[in-house]
């Protein structure tokens, strides 16, 4: 074979290599070169270890963790704890006669508020990484999600300080808004929201604005929105990550041209690490999309043969969070530059 031909053999060889990295294995197949998958061993969850994970939150920048961990007898058992150090910032142990509890933690990792449906007289309470719990009585928020800048929350109901004061009013047509459909704004001191077809940016105060056209929202009511099967927006709120009431499939839709595609046929845990890369479980393991360009990302599997049932993901840095269902515990650091 002369010099020629090799040299035409090599190239053919090293673009279908490349082809195969940039767009991943058949269904997110295994990676060329793996992740680092890090145990993270909280002290003060370790006595909970061989329950089951089956939730998980982490805010933004990664520092502050949520978990909830199945007992026996149909309790659970809810922990928030601040990493890297593992100190405890929030626990309560117990059943509810419902599944209509809620949680969110504020991007910065200083805070965050909690509902528990325990009776009557039950409150939201904000939690604190330092300082003591704040319960919230006497309101009629009804949840909703934390501002740019971890300096207040509000959803359809009104708006509040972190430190539990009140900031604003209810939002125009409040009844008929849905708080699964707030998220972090982007710029500071922000919030958003999705109704009616718009994005509407709201600093808590002052009448919200339309910020943009929001396309998804016609397919609103043909998916499960509620506080333990939310959707999952991308950062930037372009997308949404969601599942289909009729059939269980799990969907992204493009708020920018209402486009909607199937991720996977049964409803998943699903958390985004970038404005464009959306991770979820299948079948033990981590499959991951590009949503821009819909390019698999390699399928990350845990060590040991441990199966992932809870996931969540922080973007500043980018790291995703993965429980088992015997109470292990791990963080996957991706690169920047992995999740644009």
């Amino acid at each position: 074979m002369n010099a020629r031909l090799l040299s035409l053999v090599a190239l053919a060889l090293t673009g279908a290599l490349l082809t195969h990295c940039r767009h991943g294995a058949e269904g997110g197949g295994p990676p060329s070169a793996s992740p680092s998958i890090e145990p993270l061993e909280v002290p003060s969850l370790l006595g909970l270890r061989d329950s089951r994970l089956d939730q998980l939150q982490v805010s933004a920048n990664g520092t502050l963790l949520f978990s909830r961990w199945a007992l026996p007898d149909a309790a659970f058992d809810y922990r928030v704890v601040r990493l890297p150090d593992g100190a405890p910032v929030w626990s309560w142990q117990g059943s509810f006669h419902n599944d209509l509890w809620k949680l969110a933690l504020s991007p910065d990792g200083t805070a965050g508020f909690v509902f528990l449906p325990v009776g009557p007289e039950a409150p939201f309470i904000i939690f604190r990484s330092s300082g003591a719990p704040i319960p919230m009585t006497d309101v009629e928020f009804t949840g909703g999600a934390w501002a740019n800048g971890g300096g207040w929350f509000g959803g359809s109901s009104g708006a509040y300080n972190a430190d539990g004061t009140p900031r604003g009013k209810p939002v125009p047509d409040w009844v008929k808004v849905k708080d699964e459909l707030f998220l972090t704004g982007t710029r500071p001191d922000t919030l958003r929201y999705m109704h009616a077809g718009s994005v509407m940016e709201w600093d808590g105060r002052s009448p919200p604005t339309v910020a943009g056209a929001w396309r998804c929202a016609s397919q609103v009511e043909q998916h499960r929105l509620s506080p333990h099967e939310p959707g999952r927006f991308s950062p930037d709120g372009r997308y949404i990550a969601w599942v289909l009431r009729a059939s269980s499939a799990l969907t992204v839709c493009d708020g920018e041209s209402g486009l909607e595609f199937e991720l996977s046929p049964n409803p998943a845990a699903v958390a985004w690490t970038s404005n464009r890369h959306l991770w979820w479980i299948h079948e033990g393991s981590l499959l991951g999309m590009d949503v821009v360009t819909r390019e698999s990302l390699p399928r990350i599997q845990l060590p040991g043969g441990a199966k992932a049932v809870s996931l969540a993901a922080s973007t500043q840095p980018p790291a995703l969070f993965v429980g088992t269902g015997t109470g292990h515990l791990f963080r996957i650091p991706l690169r920047p530059e992995a999740a644009p």
